[in-house]
């Protein structure tokens, strides 16, 4: 089985990303529209929107930073002020945003978007009734890895598409190329690696609990968590509740992340040692500029670790 799988890993991305829109058939003094988003998958969003037409993106959190430690500097104020649109998480995941979006002329905010999915917090332990491990990302009311969500994607890039054109319809046409494209691409690829992983994906571990929409996706799910917020430090109970779930569910892969140390990972790891699989949720481990091609990355990522036992 894992030939079989091996060999459909290729299959994943099969729009072509040869077309974009030529911005040589817009109009020369059309304007650059100044775009601020919070973090960098937001951007990889906007940039595969927007490919050829005169948009211009500026990312605020750098990388390494989170949303929850991250303190504006005068320069990002400045970058806000000056911002056509601003597209950020909302309050719940970016409270640092909250008191300055509104400098911005437009502002998105994800959350709010019509046609999102929320999905409420789970405990560390997935399928367990309770948790050893406190705190749901801030305790906060959804899980605000929107998106790791097909369905989120699309919601969002439809409102930044509306948004767009309220002040430059002349990237119509531009706008709707690229977006027929990519929404292709996002519900072709989360179709093909769901079907692939029905064929038999084995259980796996996260370092850090950012997977839970992609994991209902491709109809997966995971074991359980080390961290639910790598702020919050693992109490001793649940590390030795997840070290028990690996040995009771020969669980033979982790997905792991900046945000949790290898140290940690060691102190539940067993002989064997777990295959580690890196993903950064925040996607700076991704040196190209669409948000597709970095998603169907992270679904190879996902059957590589789900097949690890295969």
């Amino acid at each position: 089985m894992l030939r079989r799988i091996t060999l459909s890993l290729c299959l994943l991305v099969v729009v072509p990303f040869t077309t974009a829109a030529n911005v040589e058939t817009l109009p020369a003094a059309l304007q650059s529209t100044q775009m601020v988003v919070s973090m960098r998958p937001i951007a990889l969003l906007a940039q595969e929107l927007t490919e050829g037409l005169p948009v211009e993106i500026t990312t605020l959190l750098p990388a390494g930073a989170t949303p929850h430690d991250y303190a504006l500097k005068p320069s990002d104020l400045r970058l806000i002020a000056g911002a056509d649109l601003l597209v950020w998480l909302g309050e719940q995941g970016e409270s640092y945003l909250a008191g300055v979006v509104d400098k911005a002329r437009v502002q998105i905010e994800w959350a709010e978007v019509p046609g999102m999915v929320h999905l409420a917090p789970r405990s560390a332990m997935h399928n367990a009734q309770g948790s050893h491990q406190s705190g749901h990302h801030h305790d906060a009311q959804y899980d605000l890895h929107f998106w790791f969500g097909v369905d989120n994607a699309i919601a969002l890039i439809n409102t930044m598409e509306k948004t767009l054109l309220a002040s430059n319809p002349q990237l119509n046409d531009g706008l709707a190329n690229n977006k027929s494209l990519m929404i292709k691409r996002l519900q072709q690829q989360r179709s093909q690696s769901k079907a692939l992983l029905a064929q038999g994906a084995g259980p796996f571990l996260l370092s850090h609990d950012a997977y839970y929409y992609l994991e209902e996706d491709l109809g997966i799910h995971s074991e359980g968590a080390i961290s639910l917020d790598p702020e919050i430090k693992p109490g001793v109970k649940h590390l030795m509740a997840i070290k028990d779930r690996i040995k009771a569910d020969k669980v033979r892969c982790v997905i792991s992340d900046p945000s949790v140390s290898d140290a940690l990972l060691n102190k539940v790891d067993t002989q064997p040692p777990m295959k580690r699989i890196s993903i950064d949720p925040l996607a700076w481990d991704y040196q190209g500029k669409r948000f597709s091609e970095w998603l169907s990355s992270i679904y190879v990522k996902m059957v590589v670790c789900t097949t690890a036992s295969s």
